[in-house]
């Protein structure tokens, strides 16, 4: 059988809906594809099996008659149904088939005797029943089941020798509380470290679904209005939330136990630590390898630079020998040549007309022949035949020589003049200054400091105005000292002035105190005398300690360098230990010096 369908008109495009997925059997596949449960915990499908017969209820008739419907809250509700072995394994069909049981066997209409006991049992099983029979009510009260051990085993020699025995049980009864119903058991001895690790990943990140709504103190439905049920909320609340934060407390300490006692990880650690030690010996022993490795390369390139070395200093032996070789044969043809030009010219009686000409003609020979070079020398030989025209030539080489001769002549006498001239304008100028033009003058360069206009003019007219040995001071003078008294090493003007103050003060204080001492009885003059040469040696020895060497300078550089200014107050405590000769303020006013030079320097610049 064939259809036909017609198509009318045209069909829409299509479009994207995004579908929300929902609904209870949607939940369940979700639950069963991450072997999730539900929110509250616990397992719907275990709920609805049937673990119970009726051979497996037991009536505890003395314990039921003891019981008072008051006290319900406090009482045993699995013991009361008569199922205390199954507890939180019970089903929500065993409770209905244990209560069923219960009424048909405890019923106050089939009593023979106390009626009133009777009551109060029927009662208490009743209450036990609305408790158990809801899901949230038996987990409620399976939260706080007083049958459960929330003991946590110490850590002890005995639990560590026992641990398999001691905490698996543990583990195993606790695993009830677990949102997740694939719940990793401890395992044995012989599980891998992979393994380990996952069953300690899902304790501590174990997510329970205890709660203890059970053990609220503020009954809620006893409130009188809105807002007193509202604060009985909040009562409950907060101490359920306690009670769970003592919970999770109590399994991290169970866990944090269990890791410590547990063999495994003793073992896991050792062979850590052991294969640890074993990769640092064999980087050791590669390093070892490498360094032998990098001094046999090092050995060999040095023999073989030696090598070279050798072979070097051989060829340039060698070819020193050779050039002294052609040395002392260009010598030789040379000395030759210079002996036939001089018999030539001794033949021809020194070219002279007149015998007082003699000497000075064999002075000037002499002079000549070491200038000549030996292609000279061969020019002169080539034509020693010819007289006239070796006589020419020798005339032009001598008139060459004495010419250059007077030139140079010339030229270091004028130079000799100027250096003369240079020293004998300085000595005049520094012979102007004395002791206070010189103090004058470096209160005067503090006074006009560099960017001054005219400033060496300026201090040149200062100078003159208050001098008292010279007023003829001009700017080539001034300028003149200020350089020479820079050029000299560690004596600029400030320390010039300085020192030259502390001496004037100390020979002030000196005639002072020898003043005072000849008029309180007086010395004798031998004794004035020597206090007077231990004063000079003093001195000598405190101008010693004032002038820096050659090396106190470099160790002062060489701390500038090692300890810079971000080192902090410290810097100059650890500069005057580095250079050991010297304290802390000398190092500092030394620097300080320095820098005033430098300065001064580029300002002349």
């Amino acid at each position: 059988m064939t259809f036909t369908v017609d198509i009318r008109g045209s069909l829409s495009p299509p479009t994207t809906a995004f579908v929300y997925p929902f609904g209870s059997a949607y939940f369940d596949y979700q639950c069963s594809r991450y072997n999730l449960v539900d929110a509250e915990g616990g397992d719907d499908s275990e709920d609805e099996k049937e673990h119970l017969s009726e051979s497996d209820i037991v009536i505890d008739v003395k314990y039921i008659k003891s019981l008072e419907a008051k006290d319900w809250k406090d009482q045993d509700h699995y013991r009361v149904l008569g199922i205390p072995n199954l507890r939180v394994k019970a089903s929500t069909k065993d409770v209905k088939k244990a209560y069923k049981y219960m009424v048909l066997k405890c019923h106050p209409d089939k009593s023979q005797g106390n009626t009133k006991v009777d009551e109060e049992a029927f009662t208490c099983i009743q209450k036990a029943y609305e408790q158990l029979c809801v899901i949230d009510g038996k987990r409620a009260y399976d939260s706080v089941d007083p049958e459960f051990d929330d003991d946590v085993p110490n850590i002890t020699e005995h639990n560590k020798q026992n641990f398999y025995k001691v905490f698996g049980i543990i583990i195993e009864n606790n695993a009830q509380w677990s949102m997740n119903k694939n719940v990793p058991t401890l395992g044995t001895e012989i599980d891998e470290i992979d393994y380990v690790n996952d069953f300690y990943n899902f304790w501590y990140d174990f997510k329970s679904w205890r709660e203890y709504s059970y053990l609220d103190e503020e009954e809620r439905d006893k409130a009188d209005c809105k807002e007193e049920r509202r604060y009985l909320d909040k009562l409950n609340k907060q101490e359920r939330i306690r009670r769970k934060k003592e919970e999770m407390t109590r399994m991290r300490q169970l866990v944090d136990n269990c890791y410590a006692c547990d063999p495994r990880i003793k073992a896991f650690n050792e062979d850590r630590k052991k294969r640890k030690i074993e990769a640092k010996l064999a980087k050791q022993e590669a390093y070892k390898q490498e360094q032998e490795a990098l001094r046999l390369q090092k050995e060999e390139e040095e023999r073989i630079r030696q090598e070279e070395e050798q072979k070097r200093i051989q060829l340039e032996k060698e070819k020193a020998d050779a050039e002294k070789v052609e040395r002392q044969k260009q010598n030789k043809l040379l000395k030759g040549e210079r002996k036939k030009v001089r018999d030539c010219v001794k033949n021809n009686n020194y070219f002279c007309t007149k015998d007082d000409n003699i000497v000075k003609s064999m002075e000037n020979l002499d002079l000549l022949l070491q200038a000549l070079t030996i292609d000279d020398f061969r020019k002169l030989n080539a034509i020693n035949k010819n007289v006239d025209q070796f006589t020419k030539l020798y005339n032009s080489f001598m008139t060459s020589h004495l010419e250059a001769q007077e030139t140079k002549t010339k030229e270091n006498l004028v130079k000799a003049k100027q250096s003369q001239d240079l020293h004998k304008d300085q000595s005049i100028s520094s012979d102007k200054f004395s002791t206070q033009d010189i103090a004058l003058l470096v209160k005067a360069v503090k006074i006009h400091p560099p960017g001054t206009v005219n400033r060496w003019n300026t201090i040149a007219d200062y100078l003159n105005q208050h001098s008292t040995v010279c007023s003829t001071y001009v700017s080539k003078d001034i300028i003149q000292k200020v350089k020479n008294l820079q050029s000299r090493e560690g004596d600029d003007l400030k320390s010039k002035t300085n020192e030259q103050a502390y001496n004037n003060f100390e020979n002030s204080q000196k005639s002072r105190i020898g003043d005072g001492v000849n008029a309180v009885g007086g010395l004798s003059t031998k004794d004035t005398m020597n206090s007077t040469l231990i004063d000079d040696k003093k001195d000598k020895e405190k101008k010693k300690k004032l002038a820096w060497s050659a090396e106190e300078q470099k160790l002062l550089e060489e701390g500038l360098k090692k300890f810079p200014q971000s080192v902090g107050p410290q810097r100059w405590d650890n500069i005057a230990k580095l250079v050991a000769t010297r304290s802390k303020k000398d190092c500092m006013r030394r620097y300080k010096d320095l820098v005033e030079q430098i300065k001064a320097k580029k300002a002349k610049q």
